[in-house]
């Protein structure tokens, strides 16, 4: 029998929101709830960082279009989204790469650079480590994984630069997923010219920066550096991640390595049509709307917790104190409420859960507030309580309408 790499026996499978379609039943379900729940009410998926207020109908126009092309192989070099993608991040095609999702680039960057050291923050996204490991030499010491601190949970850049060598890959989620903060243009600057003096690479993932309201638009230029590879996800943004969709930026010959590392055929024909279609004006029209709406659903949330948790993105995590995080999942879970804990990002204590319509916000912010976490009930006065309830209220209707025709 061939024994698999000794490497795979150190990997952990990444955790991830969404849990497993298994857990409407009552065995024990792979998201680790147990027990059962009342089957009479649907579930509120708090643990997926998705816009809520997608998907608009022209993905679904777009969808039946690529219906017709369903017998032919998918265009291996997404000519025609790279087209689009140029067009809009003001770059050349071979400088951008498409690929099946942010975590398809994640590991073709580990696997086209990723020689001895990753560094990435101590609380992160978790697929960097595991594409990081997977490239690892068998018998050899193997890739080490430098993890910089995050002092009140928050990357700084001086700690990053402090940890970078030459020939390091470092890995930055802009904004981090799970604290939601957002590094600003003069932050990731002073990395990136860290990383052009000692010559490392920098990987700056911004998959939810389309989510952030005042993201830099003059962020630095992939092209004038091969220090820099900035990956951007299109299946958050519009509430598709059951086509798995994003695109690499970076200069022309970091692009033709990762290209020679990649699956042919990885992008279907049905993301590559969706793709073309959101990556426009209707798609710009449709973010800008679901921000605004998502800003202001944001505003309310930290009303409600008196201002104790903030965010850059279009998630929180929350510190539920004394208790477990995977033990109130359980019991929010059992209410038709899932979140996701946080233990698998080393915060045992803290649960992330997403920016959703109002009135799905409202059931969550009722069982933190004020049913679950009877402790923390003086959070909130009674006033400022019931004042958000009425705003709320009064509310939801405005700000879960979007125009006709981008609903």
């Amino acid at each position: 029998m061939v024994k698999p790499r000794e490497t795979l026996s150190e990997i952990e499978i990444c955790e991830h929101g969404g849990g497993s379609r298994r857990r409407d039943g009552g065995s024990r379900r792979r998201d680790g709830s147990g027990g059962r729940r009342d089957k009479s009410r649907k579930i509120i998926d708090f643990s997926v960082n998705l816009n809520p207020y997608g998907p608009p109908d022209f993905v679904f126009d777009a969808v039946r279009e690529a219906a017709a092309e369903i017998s032919e192989y998918p265009d291996s070099d997404c000519c025609e989204l790279r087209a689009r993608i140029s067009g809009r991040e003001g770059c050349r095609e071979e400088e951008i790469l498409v690929g099946a999702g942010a975590s398809e680039l994640i590991r073709l960057v580990a696997l086209s650079f990723v020689k001895k050291r990753a560094v990435l923050p101590r609380h992160t996204y978790g697929e960097y480590e595991v594409a990081a490991r997977l490239v690892g030499e068998e018998g050899g010491a193997g890739v080490k994984i430098e993890r910089v601190e995050m002092p009140g949970l928050r990357v700084k850049p001086e700690q990053v630069v402090e940890k970078m060598k030459n020939g390091d890959v470092v890995f930055l989620c802009n904004p981090n997923n799970p604290t939601g903060q957002y590094l600003s243009e003069d932050e990731v600057r002073q990395v990136l010219e860290e990383a052009e003096r000692v010559d490392a690479l920098l990987v700056l993932d911004e998959a939810y920066r389309d989510f952030v309201e005042k993201a830099f638009s003059q962020r630095p230029t992939p092209t004038q550096t091969g220090n820099l590879v900035v990956l951007r996800s299109l299946t958050k943004s519009f509430a598709v991640p059951g086509l798995r969709l994003g695109y690499a930026i970076s200069s022309a010959e970091n692009i033709k390595m990762m290209r020679k590392a990649q699956a042919p055929w990885s992008v279907s024909v049905f993301a590559q049509r969706v793709g073309q279609a959101v990556v426009g004006s209707a798609g710009e029209e449709f973010l800008n709307q679901t921000r605004r709406k998502i800003e202001r659903s944001k505003k309310r949330i930290e009303e409600a917790f008196a201002g104790s948790i903030q965010t850059d993105a279009n998630f929180y995590a929350f510190d539920v104190g004394n208790a477990s995080a995977r033990e109130v999942k359980r019991r929010l879970l059992r209410c038709g409420i899932l979140v996701r804990d946080c233990a698998s990002f080393g915060l045992p204590s803290h649960i992330r859960f997403s920016v959703r319509r109002d009135e799905e916000n409202e059931e969550l912010l009722h069982f933190l507030l004020e049913k679950e976490f009877s402790e923390k009930r003086e959070v909130l006065s009674p006033l400022h309580r019931n004042a958000h309830h009425i705003a709320v209220s009064e509310q939801v209707r405005e700000t879960n309408t979007l125009s006709p025709e981008l609903h």
